[in-house]
């Protein structure tokens, strides 16, 4: 890898104001201050707050070298889009400097760069010359990024009456195959059909190949994970945590998890004749074992314990395990025969001989349902935060491999010679 980054980010910060016309008062001062002769730039002595004045971003240092991808991760309202906007040049910083050693192609916000009266065929030329690209240069890439988008005959039709996705194919075709040297991309994918994130996965991964750098913005773990090695975590315009991709998902998803149980929107239901069951935890703990850590392989006991105000009938319980992220289920079991409930506090309980999970944080979910026709009679995790189960093992080189793997499930396996 070329020891000179391609991007440097040193100490960057960003403030606004949550007044409109105090903001455009202060936007006129400090131009007025660029302009004096013999003054210090703004961006060199401007580190204090003025009245309604709030960091959007503060000291923000990263680097990123060619051939590598970065994940920007956080909440909504973080300073990820900020952070990309600053590093397009579409806004100016207050403090910190970026340095760019290459030509840039981004994707910010949807339709951004596209005039709507004229056509996508002719936006792309648009989009080309503000980049500095010639049409003699354009033409011979024209074909395949009109192929890229597959709009068909819709290429030829204003972009005004393009829907969402068509607009989002638009964009990332043009900004991808004009060459860029760091490509910024920022939630755009998200409005694709899954066809289209597919494909434009499969092109940063071809991308990445050929020595380009990529820094992504998105909520989707399944985009970061296919695409970056490093992850930058934000919180309130700081970074809070950074490691690799994976590492930065795991120390977000533990922190959500975290946050909604200190604001305490894990409530306990309120029982009544409209809802007269209700789960009040789900449990697993390692059996015959001294240890309380819970291990790959483990022998496992899921304990859940309800609250009912009437007996119950021919019901059925079931749990379910889910990634971290709570955007896959893994794995889950439902009973063969029904069982019947008391009316109190109780506590139902099954065996897992073997758990087939590897390294890793999860989430619990589970229910109480009607065993001939399905109906939910209470849930635990769907309403309300999933519990978390964290399984843990040692170092080992097996544990290495299977995090790069993404590995979540391990089988029993016969090696024969």
């Amino acid at each position: 890898m070329n020891t000179v980054p391609i991007l440097s980010v040193d100490n960057l910060s960003k403030k606004f104001s949550t007044s409109f016309r105090r903001s455009l008062w202060y936007g006129v001062k400090d131009i007025a201050k660029d302009l004096t002769p013999y003054r210090r730039p703004k961006t060199q002595d401007n580190g204090h707050l003025r009245k309604t004045e709030f960091w959007g971003l503060q000291n923000i240092s990263f680097n990123l070298h060619k051939g590598e991808s970065l994940a920007i991760v956080g909440d909504n309202g973080a300073g990820k889009s900020t952070l990309l906007k600053i590093l397009n040049g579409l806004i100016k910083p207050d403090r910190g400097q970026v340095r760019i050693r290459g030509n840039v192609g981004a994707l910010i916000e949807l339709g951004i760069g596209l005039d709507p009266v004229l056509s996508g065929r002719e936006n792309i030329y648009v989009r080309a010359a503000l980049l500095g690209l010639s049409k003699r240069q354009v033409d011979p890439l024209i074909e395949q990024i009109i192929d890229f988008t597959g709009l068909g005959d819709a290429i030829h039709m204003p972009v005004q009456f393009y829907s969402s996705g068509m607009t989002a194919r638009l964009a990332y075709a043009v900004a991808a195959h004009l060459n860029p040297d760091i490509l910024l991309v920022d939630e755009v994918l998200a409005v694709g059909d899954l066809d289209f994130q597919r494909k434009c996965l499969k092109h940063m991964q071809s991308y990445l190949s050929a020595g380009g750098s990529i820094i992504l913005v998105s909520h989707v773990p399944y985009h970061i994970q296919a695409v970056c090695q490093r992850g930058l975590l934000l919180e309130k315009g700081q970074v809070q945590f950074s490691g690799t991709a994976t590492e930065t998902l795991d120390h977000y998803f533990s922190q959500q998890h975290q946050h909604v149980a200190s604001t305490g929107e894990e409530t306990q239901a309120v029982l009544s004749s409209d809802r007269p069951i209700a789960i009040r935890s789900l449990t697993m703990q390692v059996m015959s074992s001294a240890s309380a850590v819970i291990q790959p392989g483990s022998e496992i006991k899921v304990t859940l314990a309800y609250q009912s105000l009437i007996p119950f009938e021919n019901l059925g319980w079931t749990f379910f395990i889910w990634t971290g992220d709570g955007a896959t289920c893994i794995t889950g079991a439902i009973p063969a025969t029904p069982i019947a409930l008391k009316a109190g506090q109780h506590e139902i309980a099954c065996r897992l001989p073997r758990l087939p999970l590897t390294a890793g944080s999860y989430l619990l979910k589970a229910a109480i349902f009607e065993f001939n026709s399905l109906q939910v009679l209470a849930h635990l995790g769907w309403e309300n935060s999933p519990v978390r189960l964290l399984v843990e093992e040692g170092a080992s080189m097996t544990k290495n491999m299977q995090s790069m793997a993404q590995q979540l499930v391990t089988i029993d396996v016969e090696w024969i010679d």
